[in-house]
């Protein structure tokens, strides 16, 4: 295990998720620590977390709420990009990152519940969107194109993105993605530190993250996990320690909490125990040193 800490010194940073609350349940200590220390940050948003839903109320419900929950911890609208994509599920035989991930045909179009462009808000468009004039087509040459151009845009020297091993589809398809780019990026001279961490665990949700409030994130890694130690090895952890605004045990004075409170769309009764667990001490990521891997990482030397 190593231990890191977000201080003046720091690169700038950019967090890229799949969802909306996963930049506070993966990445709001890191947040808060850099803005306390002027660190340049942008929060990326793959999709609009619009899954089952026919209109774009739910998907601009939860962009609302990202803005509110990152407002919270000091970061201004401005520092948040939308990307506008879709979500249509979490097996990867449903998830619509996934599946685009895994297109042959780079310009065909896959369809949400909700329709086949990207979308944001009314007072703020997705990137797509403010960069071309126009929303963008759900393709995949679409999502490699914005995503290529956001990291250009902002060229960050660190990324904090999902895990590979993470059994949601889009949380895996997003880092597969991340790491399809980066290797792109690598043949310009562009290489920044890319880590992943890990939301929805082979162990189960109701395994991980253990519950309990403010202790460490405990192993991962438990008799039904199929995570693969030679890829997900917890020694080579490193952790994030928090800032004291999200020590306390008193869930109302957590600042954390608090910021995941926001996200009034994804905290359904079934659903609040396992997002509040993620309420501790240190936010755990590993380094990924080689953006050229094998999409199956069965040599076990893309993690340290």
């Amino acid at each position: 295990m190593k231990k890191r800490m977000i201080d003046e010194g720091h690169g700038s940073i950019m967090v890229i998720v799949p969802h909306e609350d996963d930049e506070i349940l993966m990445c709001a200590g890191i947040i808060e620590r850099a803005v306390q220390c002027h660190v340049p940050l942008t929060v990326v948003m793959a999709t609009n977390g619009d899954y089952g839903c026919d209109h774009l109320s739910v998907g601009r419900a939860r962009l609302y709420e990202t803005l509110d929950g990152l407002n919270m911890l000091g970061v201004d609208r401005e520092q948040v990009v939308f990307l506008g994509y879709a979500d249509t599920g979490m097996p990867k035989e449903e998830s619509f990152l996934y599946g685009l991930y895994h297109e042959t045909d780079g310009e065909r179009i896959h369809p949400s519940h909700c329709g086949t462009c990207t979308y944001g808000l009314p007072e703020k468009d997705e990137f797509h969107k403010s960069e071309y004039g126009e929303h963008g087509s759900y393709t995949r040459n679409g999502f490699v194109n914005d995503l290529k151009a956001v990291l250009r845009k902002y060229r960050p020297e660190s990324i904090f993105t999902t895990s590979p091993e993470d059994t949601h589809g889009d949380h895996c398809g997003l880092f597969l993605f991340v790491r399809e780019v980066l290797a792109d990026c690598a043949e310009e001279g562009y290489e920044p530190v890319l880590y992943c961490g890990l939301v929805h665990s082979g162990a189960g949700d109701e395994n991980w993250p253990a519950r309990g409030r403010v202790e460490s994130l405990k192993e991962p890694v438990g008799p039904d996990s199929d995570h693969r130690p030679e890829v997900f090895n917890w020694e080579d952890r490193i952790v994030f320690p928090v800032p004291d605004s999200m020590l306390s045990e008193n869930l109302a004075e957590n600042k954390k909490a608090a910021a995941l409170a926001k996200h009034v769309t994804a905290l359904k009764p079934d659903a609040e125990e396992f997002l509040y667990a993620f309420v501790k001490t240190d936010e755990v990521f590993w380094e990924i040193r080689d953006h050229n891997l094998a999409d199956d990482f069965a040599s076990g030397k893309g993690v340290r």
